[in-house]
C-alpha cells in the first residue's frame, strides 16, 4: 500500500478506536505506534508467546484462535478487520504478560504496535482513551458469548447456515439474481472449518448436503448462495442475532 494512503488507514483506525480522542490526542498517539508489515498467512503472535504490546489492525484481515490442549487442533475464534484490537486481554490482566490468542494474517496486512510500557502511559493521560478501550472489550464479550452459546446448542446444518448468512452480508457480491450472493472468500476452506468450530472431514459433508439440497454451488475460487431467504429457513434466526454474529467474523 502507497505511504500516503498507508497512512490514511492508520488515522482511519485511530478514529475508529478512540472517537473520544481529539484530532491532536491521536496524532500523539500515532507517533507512538510503529506500522508493521506481514504477508498472507503469516504468523504475527503465538499462543502463550511473551506480549510486548497490543496490536490494532490498519490494513488487510487477519485471524485470531486457539490450540486444543490434547490435539493442538487450530480453532480460528474471529476476523480482525481494520480497526480492531489484538493483545488488550493481558495487557489489562495482572498475570504473566503472555498472549492468549495467536494471530495470523489472513491477506497481506498492516498493523500498529503499541509497547506496553508507551501504551500505559498514554492511557494514564488520556482517560477518554481507556473508556474506549473499554467499549470495545465489552463488545467483544457479548459477542463471543452468543457465538459460544449458539455452537453449544444448535446443529451443525444450523450454524453452517448461520455463517454463511453472516459472511455473505458482510463480505458477499450481488448477481444478476437478486437472491443470490457470490462469496470470494479471502481464506481456505480450512480456515473456514476452523471458524465453524469443526473438521475438514464434517466442513466437506456439510458442503456437499447444502449442495444437494440446492442451496449453494461451490467453485474452484468462491462460493455461491444460491437463495439466502431459503437458507435463512434453515439459520432460523432474527436479523437482530444476525448482526451479532457478522461482529465476530
Amino acid at each position: 500500500m502507497p505511504k500516503i494512503k498507508l497512512k490514511q488507514a492508520v488515522a482511519d483506525c485511530l478514529v475508529k478506536g478512540f472517537p473520544g480522542l481529539t484530532q491532536k490526542e491521536r496524532e500523539q498517539l500515532q507517533q507512538l505506534g510503529l506500522i508493521l508489515h506481514f504477508g498472507p498467512d503469516e504468523l504475527v503472535a503465538q499462543e502463550g508467546s511473551f506480549c510486548s504490546g497490543v496490536y490494532l489492525v490498519c490494513q488487510g484481515l487477519v485471524a485470531i484462535g486457539k490450540y486444543a490442549p490434547t490435539t493442538h487442533d487450530r480453532r480460528v475464534l474471529r476476523f480482525l478487520a481494520p480497526g480492531e484490537w489484538y493483545g488488550l486481554e493481558p495487557f489489562f490482566l495482572e498475570r504473566e504478560p503472555v498472549n492468549i490468542q495467536f494471530i495470523r494474517t489472513i491477506v497481506e496486512s498492516s498493523l500498529l504496535f503499541f509497547q506496553t510500557t508507551q501504551f500505559r502511559s498514554f492511557l494514564a493521560h488520556h482517560p477518554q482513551a481507556l473508556w474506549d478501550l473499554c467499549r470495545w472489550l465489552s463488545r467483544e464479550v457479548a459477542m463471543l458469548e452468543f457465538k459460544l452459546t449458539r455452537e453449544a446448542t444448535e446443529s451443525s446444518d444450523r450454524n453452517f447456515a448461520l455463517l454463511l448468512l453472516a459472511l455473505a452480508n458482510k463480505y458477499g457480491q450481488a448477481t444478476q439474481d437478486k437472491d443470490a450472493v457470490r462469496l470470494d472468500l479471502p481464506f481456505t476452506r480450512q480456515t473456514l472449518a476452523e471458524l465453524l468450530g469443526v473438521s475438514l472431514e464434517t466442513l466437506m459433508r456439510l458442503l456437499r448436503r447444502f449442495r444437494e439440497r440446492g442451496l449453494i454451488r461451490t467453485h474452484r475460487s468462491y462460493l455461491e448462495i444460491i437463495s439466502k431467504e431459503r437458507l435463512k429457513e434453515v439459520a432460523r434466526t432474527s436479523e437482530f442475532y444476525l448482526t451479532i454474529l457478522e461482529e465476530t467474523l
